[in-house]
């Protein structure tokens, strides 16, 4: 029987290995993954080996998957993390809210918001932000100020884009905040179309391969929906505009990183550069990994008014942009649309 160990590091590069070689044993009849190994794991390590495993036993059904090593793995027990991809150990995804400035293993299907919109007369847009504010809430232990700001946007954003882009039935999240090392991390992914079938609606955008994709998908103005012709109703503060995943780069980049992959790639930013992954196996669908710096956060208007106005001078050089003009939503949060 082939044995996959889990990594001791839990560093993007190790995780995306451990993942290859999962993968690598399509096909034979029995697994065994290793996790006694494991060391200090971070929630994107958890969402993305999690989905990945499952996705892996959905592909291969005539392979038994078994696991080791993981009975005194309490932190990941903990947060959910064997429970999301099948094995009968720890809590189990969607349990209680952390108390100790984490969020476990989460799956909120897509219906779930839609209908808690109808119910309360809203807009999905509106649950996706009262959602991503109690997370924020939850991780900061505060009830207001530019953590409890800034964590909310970038939730949100990712979330809308889940929502509007990647016909995604459901997201799965979690997160922790290490107040002692001023850093807070949020993982979220989806099991969608992913960012190069998403983007193939825009006419004006070459995508060649998931590279591209992603490499446009953090373009400010780069969307699937706001293109030269499109139909945008500019009187909604919700309309799809292009600059979400663009400003959450940005404050994650100051003194925090960035990363994002989908299909067989990933890009990694920082306040350095950035950084091409090949991930050596397919990720169906989109996977963001947020670590900001707490203790580089200002107030949130004035970092995306800055993001904005260097974003509009970069859009200006795209063409077929339908607008380069941020939507309001990308901007700020609901609550100043009207002020």
């Amino acid at each position: 029987m082939p044995i996959v160990k889990f990594p001791i590091n839990c560093n993007e590069q190790e995780i995306f290995n451990f993942c290859s070689e999962v993968e690598s044993h399509a096909g034979v009849k029995e697994l065994l993954i290793d996790f006694s190994s494991m060391g200090r794991v971070e929630p994107f390590s958890m969402v993305y080996v999690a989905k990945h495993i499952r996705d892996f036993n959905r592909s291969n059904q005539g392979t038994t998957v078994r696991c080791t090593g993981h009975q005194n793995k309490d932190y990941a027990a903990n947060m959910a993390f064997f429970r999301a991809f099948g094995l009968k150990h720890g809590r189990e995804p969607n349990c209680k809210d952390g108390n100790e400035r984490f969020v476990p293993f989460t799956i909120l299907r897509m219906q779930t918001i839609v209908d808690e919109a109808s119910k309360e007369w809203k807009v999905a847009q509106d649950v996706i932000e009262r959602r991503s504010e109690h997370l924020a809430k939850i991780l900061s232990r505060e009830d207001r100020g530019n953590l409890v700001d800034a964590l909310t946007f970038s939730i949100r954003e990712i979330m809308r884009n889940v929502l509007e882009h990647s016909q995604s039935r459901s997201i799965e999240y979690c997160a922790q905040f290490w107040p002692t090392y001023n850093k807070v991390e949020i993982a979220i992914i989806d099991n969608g179309i992913g960012l190069k079938q998403s983007l193939s609606a825009n006419p004006f955008i070459q995508v060649q391969c998931d590279s591209d994709a992603i490499q446009q998908a953090l373009m400010p103005a780069i969307s699937s929906k706001n293109f030269k012709g499109a139909r945008i109703d500019r009187n909604d503060p919700w309309h799809n505009s292009g600059f979400g995943l663009y400003m959450i780069s940005r404050i994650c980049r100051l003194g925090g990183n960035f990363l994002i992959c989908s299909g067989d790639h990933g890009i990694a930013l920082n306040e350095n550069g950035k950084q091409h992954i090949n991930l050596g196996h397919q990720v169906k669908g989109t996977a963001v990994r947020m670590v900001l710096n707490t203790s580089k956060l200002t107030d949130l208007s004035q970092m995306l008014a800055k993001f904005r106005d260097e974003g509009y001078e970069i859009a200006k050089e795209s063409k077929g942009v339908g607008m380069y003009t941020a939507s309001a939503a990308s901007q700020m949060l609901s609550r100043d649309f009207e002020r």
